[in-house]
């Protein structure tokens, strides 16, 4: 910079020398001014002050400027970068449009098949409540078939107890009703046989007194025999 001041310094200097004079007026002699060259140089710094300093402010300036540059060059990228999607998707409308017409006509299949399957899914749950129903059917006839079986084979049990037990005591009365019998029967043919010694002996039946308290009469004797096994020795006599 201190160069081109000290050019600057001797063109002016040159120019003043080569600067046309007044040949008409009378000829001055030059006044020789020591302090010229320092307020020039004064001047020429001052200007020099100002020039670096417009200088540093330009190129802050124009680092502002280039950051601005930058951004406005990235956000119009971004822009042109959006403008051509943007054109490709206003060329493939008419594609979309037929997309969207496909995809339309398909959820309508869709909704069909939903509706196809809801219905299925709700005959299924019937059929499932129906065969749930026919086995709890099923089951509880198996149960009762079991609680039947089992009260019958009780009651059979029970039933041949019972018969046993009906046999068992009929047998037992009718071995006491024979023993019973047998011994009647014995007292009777006793008697007889007396009387029978008693008559062939005398001749005659004496007559017996008999207690009535003590002892019962022939015909108020009842035997329990069976009427029909009665007339059946009788018919056969």
């Amino acid at each position: 910079m201190l160069t081109t001041l000290k050019g600057k310094l001797l063109n002016v200097s040159k120019i003043g020398l080569l600067s046309p004079t007044n040949e008409e007026g009378p000829t001055k002699s030059p006044v020789n001014t020591l302090n010229a060259g320092a307020d020039i140089l004064t001047h020429y710094q001052d200007q020099w002050a100002d020039i670096h300093s417009l200088n540093e402010e330009n190129a802050s300036s124009a680092a502002k400027l280039a950051a601005e540059i930058n951004l406005l060059h990235t956000k119009t990228s971004v822009d042109y970068t959006n403008v051509v999607e943007i054109t490709h998707l206003l060329n493939a409308t008419p594609t979309i449009n037929k997309s969207m017409e496909t995809c339309c006509e398909q959820i309508k299949h869709l909704h069909t098949s939903f509706q196809n399957v809801e219905k299925g899914i709700l005959d299924l749950e019937d059929l499932i409540e129906r065969i749930e129903l026919e086995r709890r059917k099923v089951e509880h006839k198996y149960q009762l078939a079991l609680y039947k079986e089992k009260k019958m084979a009780h009651f059979e049990k029970v039933r041949t107890e019972m018969a046993a037990k009906h046999t068992q005591t009929v047998a037992e009365y009718e071995l006491k009703q024979k023993k019973l019998l047998e011994e009647r029967q014995q007292v009777f043919q006793d008697a007889f046989n007396d009387d029978l010694r008693t008559f062939k002996s005398l001749g005659n039946m004496p007559k017996i007194e008999t207690n009535s308290q003590s002892s019962a009469l022939l015909e108020e004797i009842q035997l329990d025999l069976d009427q029909q096994d009665l007339e059946s020795f009788l018919s056969t006599k």
